[in-house]
């Protein structure tokens, strides 16, 4: 075999590895993929098809089948998410797109052997960004912040091994508080505010271990912030998009 110009396909050697160009197909025939194969290594370009023939993903191979940067497709076309794989695990910065917006970008997460490490930023569809976060080891760590679309800070808080823990606030898009209070390993504690959007109190209570001696108003402040995290500065998180097989 001398390079990616020969052109028989679907060859094996004595040892029953894979050379040179081959097309692997569905059971109704259509193409699943097309590549370059060195020593049953994929090398090069290498394409996969959905079964209707729309393009799947697009791979560049390096170092015996080892590395690969990607670009990944929804079944309509438009890019799905886009990083590279080392030994089939993410690595380094990915891109992952919106199912509904073709050329969304919804967020960039940097990878280390699939797992989230480092900075994730999630951006709405004007490119604004709509928060920032570390991770480390697939959790969150260090400072949260979420913005309006308009630029304006949503909400300031600090994460410990996953775990919210210290400050949380929340802001009405005027710049005025409407939530602040603080958190210990994700329950709420110490004295809690919720503030209308005029600057008046609304409701003022104090928790321990995550409850509080007024049990009603406990569960209508959860509802609003529960209901705050749900409706607002929230991104949904970018579906898995497809991966190596």
């Amino acid at each position: 075999m001398n390079g990616q110009a020969d052109t028989s396909l679907n060859k094996t050697d004595t040892e029953g590895r894979r050379q040179g160009h081959w097309t692997g197909r569905y059971p109704n025939g259509n193409v699943l993929y097309k590549g370059f194969f060195r020593d049953d290594y994929p090398e090069g370009e290498l394409k996969r098809y959905y079964e209707s023939q729309v393009i799947n993903s697009v791979m560049i191979f390096s170092g015996k089948g080892r590395e690969a940067e990607a670009t990944i497709y929804y079944p309509d076309g438009s890019i799905a998410a886009s990083g590279k794989y080392v030994d089939r695990m993410k690595e380094g910065k990915w891109k992952f797109y919106s199912s509904s917006v073709p050329g969304y970008l919804i967020n960039e997460e940097e990878y280390s052997e699939n797992k989230k490490n480092g900075l994730s930023l999630k951006f709405y569809s004007d490119s604004s960004l709509a928060e920032k976060v570390v991770y480390k080891n697939d959790k969150k760590e260090g400072e949260w912040l979420q913005y309006y679309a308009s630029g304006r800070i949503f909400l300031k808080s600090n994460y410990s091994d996953g775990m919210l823990n210290g400050k949380f606030e929340v802001w009405y898009e005027n710049g005025k508080p409407e939530i602040s209070g603080e958190y210990k390993n994700n329950l709420r504690e110490g004295r809690w505010t919720i503030y209308n959007e005029d600057g008046t109190i609304r409701y003022e209570m104090n928790y321990m271990l995550g409850m509080t001696k007024d049990r009603q108003m406990d569960i209508d402040a959860a509802e609003i912030i529960d209901n705050m995290e749900k409706n607002r500065g929230k991104i949904t998180d970018p579906q898995n998009t497809g991966e190596i097989r």
